[in-house]
């Protein structure tokens, strides 16, 4: 393993968080550790959050928010918002080896939910 060169992996999305919630699961290369470097959601459609907002999670397991959980608010289309922004975002950037690693994108509740994204996740694996 080596930390001077870690290689660098960009997952990206395109997701309808109005729509519904979906989950994913991603593993990094076999015997590889991670570091989250930066989760970035750029809205194409203005989000609609009125009784829970959308978000991006990351964790151990479905809907777990033990890596990032990164709510997404009111973002206006074209506006961008990226995890290094606001502290609390990352809650732990260090990825084990050989782990399903949960990404959900979390689908805002009441009113019209809408909102659609891209979303790219940063990560390096050493």
């Amino acid at each position: 393993m080596s930390y001077s060169q870690p290689s660098p992996y960009c997952f990206t999305f395109l997701h309808d968080f109005g729509a519904a919630t979906e989950g994913l699961i991603f593993r990094g290369p076999k015997g590889k550790q991670g570091t989250i470097e930066e989760v970035e959601v750029i809205a194409y459609e203005t989000f609609n959050s009125v009784s829970s907002q959308a978000a991006v999670n990351i964790g151990s397991s479905a809907l777990g928010t033990q890596y990032v959980g990164m709510e997404l608010g009111n973002l206006a289309d074209g506006d961008e918002k990226r995890m290094t922004d606001t502290a609390g975002d990352l809650v732990l950037n260090a990825l084990p080896a050989d782990t399903d690693i949960h990404l959900t994108l979390l689908a805002p509740t009441g009113g019209t939910p809408a909102g659609k994204a891209y979303v790219q996740i940063m990560i390096h694996w050493y």
